[in-house]
């Protein structure tokens, strides 16, 4: 059986990080190989080897891909989603996304994990809950019981995601947001960094302030 082969998509401070997270993952026996990063305009904060764009692979021996996996690396939400429709218009299925869930983190009983999302270290999601695709859940930053997180979310380090929260696709949770139970927030919306969400926030907005009110519309 082929070895599996990692690449990390996007070479900035953010893919620093992740390239720190998967040598803790193959420390802790993932028996992989991260290749290095692909960026189409890459600005080498990652330290790390880049491979060239996103096409790089496209004219590689079908062998190539066996067991070739990738992992976004790129804190803006619409950025990530473009990054992956492209990853998947040139390779057709040919490079699989890869879920990292650090050993440092905590997942718990009944949660299901979306294909491409990155738990940080320290991290907590507690109980039946479900993270989507191509999230980022970022260091410190916690998950209760019951919880939906759409897809290619953003929980930017210490979040705080009370219990029986839905969080729609697309929306960034600035770092150190709380929000409280039972509360909706709308696709693409953004939390602000500390605000405090007490009441459902509509779609494409963004809040800010304790307790959270809408400073602007997209």
């Amino acid at each position: 059986m082929a070895r599996p082969k990692l690449v990390i998509i996007g070479a900035g401070g953010h893919g620093a990080e992740v390239s720190a997270y998967v040598r803790d993952v193959t420390t802790h026996g993932w028996d992989g190989e991260l290749l290095g990063f692909l960026d189409d305009a890459p600005n080498m904060e990652a330290n790390g080897k880049v491979l060239g764009a996103l096409d790089r692979f496209v004219n590689c021996p079908s062998d190539f891909f066996r067991e070739l996996y990738y992992l976004t690396a790129l804190g803006s939400n619409p950025a990530r989603r473009k990054v992956v429709e492209r990853v998947e218009y040139l390779y057709e299925g040919r490079i699989s996304p890869w879920t990292l869930i650090h050993p440092a983190c905590h997942v718990g009983p009944d949660v299901v994990i979306g294909e491409g999302t990155c738990i940080a270290p320290g991290s907590i999601v507690t109980t039946r809950a479900r993270i989507g695709k191509h999230c980022i859940l970022n260091i410190k930053a916690s998950v209760s019981h019951d919880c939906i997180i759409g897809d290619f979310v953003n929980l930017n380090p210490g979040a705080t995601i009370c219990g029986n929260v839905n969080v729609g696709d697309s929306a960034y949770v600035g770092a150190g947001a709380v929000i409280k139970e039972r509360v909706t927030v709308g696709a693409r919306s953004v939390i602000g960094a500390g605000a405090v969400v007490i009441r459902d926030v509509p779609a494409g907005v963004t809040v800010v302030g304790v307790p959270a009110r809408i400073m602007r519309h997209e």
